[in-house]
């Protein structure tokens, strides 16, 4: 509510500088895939009766949660402190002083939160970390009006200096949000309902592309999937990932998008190059992760093909 958003953080300075001067864990993909709670399918409980379900605790669920717990302090506050420091008057700015306030608030709802001990708990701390994801672009957004806002206050162009050291502040920041995002992302999606295809297919409803689903060769990815034994996934990572599959799903959303933007939009070629030794080989990775990437990038090419085209 607006009057929450108003109350003041009560996250006093010592307490953000004692957590950020705490050493984050380090966790390799291997060990995350390793340790996620893998999905359980929604109907392997119904001989339970309510009673029975709500006594059921998932022992790698909580003690993620029970991680997590712990963990993301740390983290949250080593973002405030980045956006706090930015050089050369950014952290002032109104819009990342907003921003380093947002995280503020991630703190105080965390450190306020008890240690999840049972399911009931989990399922109320899982909740919680979900607003930590549910918005992917205010925050960059809101950090470029910080910039231009910047530049507008200022009578001279920003040295070649300057700019490369706000540019690594902002790296920085950008790159540790990433790991911040994920470690969230990968104990949400270790629940029962949700996965990488789930986020695909929210994305594809919110643009309005569902059609593309109905598109892809469902016949071949079952034959596949049978073949390999499923997809083989544990939170938001997949073990099996198929790069191909993924890069013609994003090829096809693309080419909606620039036909919606534009009118047409270049057909993209899709050339599997993997080497016939290799083509056993399992890629482990995070689908929605090489989504994005290679949609940056397409679209990046789409458009500059387009104007150059129209042009």
């Amino acid at each position: 509510s607006s009057s929450s958003s108003a109350a003041p953080v009560k996250v006093s300075m010592d307490e953000l500088l004692a957590l950020a001067s705490c050493q984050p864990t380090a966790l390799s993909l291997g060990d995350m895939y390793r340790y996620a709670p893998k999905r359980t399918p929604s109907n392997a409980y119904t001989s339970f009766n309510e009673e029975d379900r709500g006594r059921f605790v998932d022992v790698s669920r909580l003690r993620n949660a029970q991680f997590l717990h712990k963990e993301l302090p740390i983290r949250i506050a080593q973002r405030a402190i980045d956006l706090l420091t930015l050089p050369h008057g950014l952290n002032r700015t109104r819009e990342v002083q907003s921003i380093a306030n947002t995280y503020l608030r991630y703190l105080e709802r965390l450190r306020d939160f008890p240690v999840p001990t049972n399911s009931e708990t989990e399922r109320e701390f899982t909740h919680e970390l979900k607003g930590l994801i549910l918005d992917r672009h205010s925050i960059p957004m809101a950090i470029a009006r910080g910039l231009r806002s910047l530049k507008d206050d200022r009578k001279a162009p920003v040295d070649a200096r300057r700019l490369a050291e706000m540019e690594e502040g902002l790296n920085r920041f950008f790159t540790a949000r990433v790991g911040l995002r994920f470690l969230v992302e990968h104990h949400v999606l270790s629940g029962n309902d949700e996965d990488s295809d789930a986020l695909y297919r929210n994305q594809l409803e919110a643009e309005g592309g569902l059609e593309l689903l109905d598109d892809e060769d469902h016949a071949l990815a079952s034959s596949e999937d049978a073949a390999n034994g499923g997809d083989r996934i544990g939170g938001a990572i997949q073990q099996n990932c198929d790069p191909v599959k993924e890069v013609r799903r994003t090829a096809a959303r693309v080419m909606k998008l620039c036909r919606e933007s534009y009118g047409i939009a270049p057909e993209i070629e899709i050339v599997d190059c993997t080497p016939d030794k290799d083509a056993s080989l399992q890629f482990t990775y995070v689908p929605h992760h090489l989504r994005y990437m290679l949609a940056e990038l397409l679209k990046n090419s789409c458009r500059a093909t387009v104007r150059s085209y129209l042009c």
